[in-house]
């Protein structure tokens, strides 16, 4: 991790969520875009206290962030400095006897011994060794397979314990002594995309699962395009989702992350929005559905089909009336089309909701 949300926020580990949203309401005004046209200093400052504030503002993100950062430090202290072996200096055969003179060597004739190994016996003796390492190998195999097993099956009831960390240190422990356990692979990418927000740990995992299947499944795809978006790859990302759904058509959140990633970041409206339309033709009510008819509202708004942008957006505070978020972007909707006492009065919902950057909106809108 590059950076520390706490201290982008300039607030401490233990700030309650009221200073932590103080200080977001602050920073968010001093370097929104609108007040610092062409600083991209502040836009990149912008964005990363929105970062820190969706994260710090949201207790189970919150959490898992705190733990990705105690294991950090963990992982630091565990370090440990061996110090090296002291250099040869010469004098360790200092004191060796000197060679023994002519009247101190004595000489006799050695006789051969009738009963040395003849060539059959050195043969007999080669395989017996061989044999011994063999089955040694063989044992070591067995042991290995056995303790790769018994931690990896360790780690899958961790996880269902809600003991990542655990999960994570035993599926690094099967990993070594079983480096072809795909299932282990698999499994510690998942920790380390969905907990510990770890993307390159968990797309290296991936790729090696990935390499290691005849036949990789349609859900390695799917996670290492999610952890291609999350490392800014998006064309990559984009691959690997469409990877994903030749393998299982049925796989909705492919569409969802796929529509997400040709929405915002390929520019690709149309091709987003119908990713996004089949996602919500099957998917249930929740987080995620709010997320895509926010998202698909966004992509109407941006080809310019305001009423179904309008519409979106309505269904998506239908399933969360609090999202301030939503108010927002229902806002700027209407005052596109000219309903201005519609639009002051969605971002005034917006800002009491505590998106502050709807602040902005009124301030140059609904000044009267």
């Amino acid at each position: 991790m590059n950076y520390n949300f706490y201290s982008i926020l300039g607030v401490s580990p233990t700030a309650s969520a009221k200073e932590v949203k103080g200080a977001y309401k602050q920073l968010a005004l001093k370097y929104h875009p609108d007040r610092n046209p062409g600083n991209a200093r502040a836009e990149d400052l912008f964005k990363l206290v929105n970062a820190a504030y969706q994260t710090l503002s949201n207790p189970a993100k919150r959490a898992r962030y705190d733990m990705r950062l105690q294991l950090q430090r963990q992982q630091q202290r565990a370090v440990v400095q061996h110090p090296s072996q002291p250099p040869y200096d010469g004098t360790r055969y200092a004191h060796t006897r000197q060679p023994a003179g002519v009247s101190e060597r004595h000489y006799r004739n050695i006789k051969r011994d009738d009963n040395r190994f003849a060539r059959k016996d050195w043969y007999i003796t080669f395989g017996f060794v061989a044999g011994l390492l063999f089955f040694s190998l063989l044992l070591k195999l067995a042991m290995d397979r056995i303790t790769g097993e018994d931690k990896y099956k360790t780690a899958i009831a961790y996880i269902e314990d809600g003991k990542y960390s655990s999960a994570h240190r035993l599926l690094s422990d099967a990993i070594r002594f079983m480096p072809k356990n795909v299932a282990a692979y698999e499994a510690r990418a998942r920790i380390e995309l969905n907990v510990f927000e770890n993307y390159a740990a968990a797309l290296r995992d991936l790729n090696t699962a990935i390499a290691l299947r005849e036949q990789p499944s349609a859900q390695d795809y799917y996670m290492r395009g999610r952890s291609y978006r999350q490392l800014g790859q998006y064309r990559q990302a984009e691959q690997d989702l469409t990877r994903a759904l030749q393998l299982d058509r049925k796989l909705w959140r492919a569409h969802l992350v796929r529509g997400e990633v040709r929405l915002f970041y390929l520019k690709d409206y149309e091709q987003g929005i119908e990713d996004l339309s089949v996602f919500l033709a099957n998917s249930g009510k929740g987080p995620e559905r709010v997320s895509a008819l926010t998202y698909r509202g966004f992509g109407y708004f941006k080809i310019g089909d305001y009423v179904q942008s309008e519409q979106d957006y309505q269904a998506a505070l239908a399933l969360d009336k609090e999202n301030g978020r939503v108010y927002y972007l229902l806002g700027r909707v209407v005052a596109a089309q000219q309903q201005s006492d519609a639009a002051c009065a969605y971002f005034s919902k917006a800002y009491q909701l505590g998106y502050s950057s709807a602040l902005l909106e009124l301030r140059a809108r609904c000044q009267n």
